[in-house]
C-alpha cells in the first residue's frame, strides 16, 4: 500500500517532466527553422511570413521531431517506440493532406474555367479527406505491415490538430477572403503541438 501511495506522484512527476521536454523540443523544432526561413527572407515579424508548400512541410517534419525525440530522453525502449510510432504518425497527418492539396489545387488553377473560389474550396475539401485517411493507412501499414495489432485510428483531437492542414491549404490555395484574415499566422503554433503530441506519448 505504501509502495502504491509513493510511486504515484513519481509518475505523475515523470508525466510532467516528460510533457516539458516533449514542448520544449516541439516549440525549439519550430522556431528553429522558422528563425532561419525569416533570416533568409529579410522578414523581422514572423506573423508576415507567407508560407508556401515547402515550408509547410518543413516546419512540420522539424516540430514533430524536436517533440519526439525531446520527450524520449530517459525512457524506456518501449515507450519510445511508441512516441516513435505517434511520431511518424503526426508528421504524415500534417504533410500528407497538405501535399496531396497542393497537386489538387494545380488542376482548376490551369483551367480558365475551374479557376474560381468555388471549385478550390472543394479541391482543398476533397484533398484533406483523402489525406487525412490515406496518412492513417500509410502509417498502419509502415508500422504493421502483416496487421497484427489494432490500427492506428483518427480521433476526434487528430482531426483538430488537422486545421494546420485546412489552414495550409486553404492558404495554397491563395483566397483573398483567407488572406485577408490571416489565418496562416497560427500554422507554427500548430505545427508545435502536433510535435507536442506525439513527444507526451507514453
Amino acid at each position: 500500500m505504501i509502495d502504491s501511495v509513493q510511486s504515484t506522484p513519481s509518475k505523475m512527476n515523470n508525466n510532467v517532466y516528460t510533457k516539458m521536454r516533449a514542448g520544449i523540443g516541439a516549440v525549439a523544432g519550430t522556431a528553429i527553422p522558422l528563425a532561419i526561413m525569416m533570416k533568409n527572407r529579410k522578414i523581422k515579424n514572423p506573423l508576415k511570413m507567407e508560407y508556401g508548400l515547402q515550408d509547410m512541410l518543413i516546419l512540420s517534419g522539424t516540430s514533430v521531431a524536436g517533440g519526439t525525440v525531446a520527450g524520449m530522453i530517459g525512457e524506456d525502449k518501449k515507450t519510445n517506440k511508441n512516441k516513435f510510432k505517434e511520431g511518424v504518425f503526426q508528421f504524415l497527418n500534417a504533410s500528407i493532406p497538405t501535399w496531396i492539396v497542393g497537386g489538387v489545387l494545380k488542376l482548376p488553377e490551369s483551367s480558365n474555367k475551374f479557376n474560381n473560389p468555388v471549385t478550390k474550396v472543394a479541391s482543398v475539401l476533397g484533398g484533406l479527406v483523402v489525406g487525412m485517411f490515406g496518412a492513417a493507412q500509410v502509417s498502419n501499414l509502415v508500422f504493421d505491415p502483416k496487421d497484427k495489432e489494432p490500427d492506428r485510428k483518427l480521433t476526434f483531437k487528430d482531426c483538430l490538430v488537422n486545421a494546420d492542414d485546412a489552414l495550409g491549404a486553404l492558404t495554397l490555395a491563395r483566397l483573398p477572403i483567407i488572406q485577408n484574415l490571416h489565418l496562416d499566422t497560427a500554422l507554427p503554433a500548430i505545427y508545435a503541438y502536433c510535435g507536442y503530441r506525439a513527444g507526451k506519448t507514453d
